[in-house]
């Protein structure tokens, strides 16, 4: 649809997608907008792409779950979603686990461009760069390369001793990854979210569902996440594998991994790492 249109400020909420929405719906193949429902849906009937739908709005799309939505779907009807960001890969998280066809999900962040001007805040905006230690052991024994087909990397992040300063992630961060003292990927940070270990057998089914793959690697028992619950998970974009084995000493970094597995580094230092 060409460039994208450009939002002052940061998307956070279901009204933030809403107003994007209204924006540019006709782009997206909504010729005419409607007002919403009280009840139920956010809108019943609208036309799109000469096809009669149901909308449904969420900020994150693993919220169509965590509302409950996927229970009300009549299956005579064609549902799209409308999201700022596909967190759990949805339509296909569906499929999979409800057997349940969504006729289609919108991700707004495609089409819109947050400019953040918070000023004075507390909360940390610019990017960090840091480096991870990767440990096979820790990921099913799975090679580094495999999370080229997911989207959300959890850490351990105990709550006396938050892996990330503040337990904040800023978005846009650029994290790298290194196995015995080489690097072997990395990715960029879409978002950072800090999730409490669930207190009830719901709360966990609930959690399963959500992490599950497509949106964490592979799936894992409840009981497991039971015996060692990490608390930190990294959503990310542009996934790379090394394809050449880069020393961290050959790239100037002399300073050691520390004990809790995170090196932060400068803005030059990444830069000089991946070679640009």
């Amino acid at each position: 649809m060409g460039e994208k249109i450009t939002i002052s400020g940061r998307i956070t909420n279901e009204n933030g997608v809403l107003m994007v929405f209204s924006k540019i719906h006709e782009k997206l193949g909504f010729p005419t907008l409607v007002s919403p429902d009280v009840r139920g849906f956010d809108i019943s009937s609208i036309r799109y792409r000469k096809k009669e739908v149901t909308v449904e709005f969420e900020y994150l799309s693993s919220n169509f779950i965590l509302h409950q939505h996927h229970l009300s779907l009549d299956p005579n009807k064609d549902y799209v979603v409308v999201c700022w960001a596909d967190d759990c890969g949805l339509k296909t998280l569906l499929k999979k686990d409800f057997g349940i066809e969504l006729f289609e999900v919108i991700q707004l962040s495609e089409y819109a461009e947050c400019i953040d001007e918070a000023v004075g805040t507390e909360e940390q905006v610019e990017p960090i760069y840091a480096i991870l230690s990767y440990n096979p052991k820790d990921s099913g024994g799975l090679d580094f390369s495999n999370w080229a087909f997911s989207h959300c990397f959890r850490i351990n992040s105990p709550p006396g001793h938050p892996k990330f300063s503040n337990d904040h992630l800023p978005p846009g961060s650029r994290i790298l990854f290194s196995h015995k003292s080489y690097i072997i990927g990395g990715f960029t940070v879409v978002r950072y979210e800090v999730i409490e270990k669930p207190a009830t057998a719901r709360e966990w089914k609930l959690y399963k569902t959500l992490t599950d793959y497509p949106c964490s690697l592979f799936t894992v028992e409840i009981d497991e996440y039971q015996r060692e619950f990490y608390r930190g998970h990294i959503f990310y974009s542009d996934f790379f594998v090394s394809t050449i084995r880069v020393k961290m000493s050959d790239v100037g970094i002399t300073k050691k991994m520390p004990q809790g597995g995170k090196l932060n580094i400068t803005k030059e230092e990444y830069l000089r790492i991946i070679g640009r």
